[in-house]
């Protein structure tokens, strides 16, 4: 029960932080964006840092990795309080929890809100609908690849939960 209360409660605060990042910072997820999208943005924006669109830059290389360190230390708590005791257990909790998490950022936030929302889109790209239409694509190779990410969290996981319950 706690797992599933611990998954849903994850869910609302991953989308509650995205979501608001995104509104009030939409220059720090650019690499999220369609690469036409970016071109567009950055010609209407010269004053902002990024001057090419970014893919996997050793910016955003870095910031995934640490939000996967943050995410690494929230999960072994949450697995932790959710009863795992066994390296098996925080294995199969934490990755239940990432997937979770993974299908809602992926399913609602990306291709629900990122696409459909003009909130979300990057100033002055407001009317790039086809362009946007993209991400649906890019949304699910990134959910692909979140739950292959999430394979190695968990297994840290597990090995935290391991050393802690030693």
């Amino acid at each position: 029960m706690i797992l599933i209360l611990e998954c849903i409660i994850g869910c609302l605060v991953f989308g509650t932080f995205i979501v608001i990042s995104v509104l009030k910072n939409k220059d720090m997820w650019i690499q999220e964006y369609p690469e036409s999208v970016q071109r567009r943005y950055i010609e209407l924006h010269p004053d902002i840092t990024i001057k090419e669109p970014e893919g996997l830059t050793p910016r955003v290389i870095g910031m995934k990795l640490g939000a996967c360190i943050v995410f690494l230390m929230l999960l072994t708590g949450m697995v932790y309080l959710a009863g795992a005791k066994t390296f098996l257990q925080g294995v199969l909790y934490c990755y239940t929890i990432w997937f979770v998490v993974n299908a809602f950022d992926t399913l609602v936030i990306d291709l629900g809100l990122m696409v459909h929302w003009k909130k979300c889109r990057l100033p002055g790209t407001e009317d790039m609908d086809a362009e946007y239409k993209l991400l649906n694509k890019k949304s699910l190779l990134d959910g692909i690849a979140g739950c292959l990410i999430g394979i190695p969290i968990a297994l840290l996981t597990g090995l935290a939960i391991f050393l802690i319950c030693k």
